[in-house]
């Protein structure tokens, strides 16, 4: 089957007083065999962090990480000496390569929404990096805005992986395309609110659509919704 559809209630959860979790795919206490992760993609977590809150210092190797937030500030410092406050509409990078350390706290003004995200790296090791870009003037109104790819394309985050991540703001009853990938590669779209069908799918607020041809497909929006859209190798 090319569309594979997994409902919001289907996630894992997690609940640790300051931290409120869902996940999309097995990590930490949540492990869900059939739910291990989608081609190169291993985590979409979706993160509510309270204000004041946060993960202490804690390392990470060979994984490219990416934290989109949407509500609120996190401040993050890590073992190469980076240091930052990354706002709503900003979206934060790092490869942790061969080792890092990192903290991420929400600000004391409020609570901090985020989706925390993990690609697996096309190659282990190397010096860690970093990056950091406010999105909040693209226009995404009924269009794609590449958020992260392989080769920095429309001057989206670069990424040590052939993938990319694609954000649209769809007006109710505009129809776009979800457009082709190369052999080899899947894509799984994500609704972040909203309504929308995909050939006949219908996907609510945190549904998620496997998508494993390479044909075009149209998204239709059965109301205004905010989607992610990632394209990833499916051969690790």
């Amino acid at each position: 089957m090319s569309l594979t559809l997994h409902h919001a209630q289907e996630r894992g959860v997690a609940e640790h007083g300051w931290l409120h979790s869902r996940f999309s795919f097995s990590f930490a206490e949540y492990h869900n065999p059939a739910r291990m992760g989608f081609g190169a993609l291993r985590v979409i977590n979706d993160d509510i962090v309270e204000a004041g809150r946060g993960f202490g210092m804690h390392p990470h190797k060979n994984m490219e990480i990416i934290s989109i937030v949407t509500k609120g500030s996190l401040e993050h410092k890590d073992s190469e000496g980076n240091h930052g406050i990354i706002n709503a509409g900003e979206i934060q990078y790092m490869s942790a390569g061969s080792g890092v350390f990192h903290s991420e706290y929400a600000t004391d003004n409020s609570d901090a929404a985020l989706f925390q995200i993990w690609i697996h790296p096309n190659e282990n090791g190397g010096v860690p990096r970093y990056d950091q870009r406010s999105f909040i003037h693209h226009d995404k109104t009924d269009k794609w805005i590449t958020l992260i790819s392989g080769d920095g394309r429309n001057n989206s985050i670069t990424i040590k992986q052939d993938a990319a991540i694609c954000s649209a703001e769809i007006s109710e009853g505009t129809t776009i395309s979800i457009p082709p990938v190369k052999s080899g590669h899947g894509r799984l779209l994500f609704v972040i609110d909203g309504k929308v069908d995909i050939n006949g799918h219908i996907l609510n607020e945190r549904d998620e659509l496997q998508i494993t041809d390479e044909k075009e497909y149209a998204l239709l929006a059965l109301s205004e919704a905010n989607v992610l859209l990632f394209d990833v190798p499916m051969d690790l």
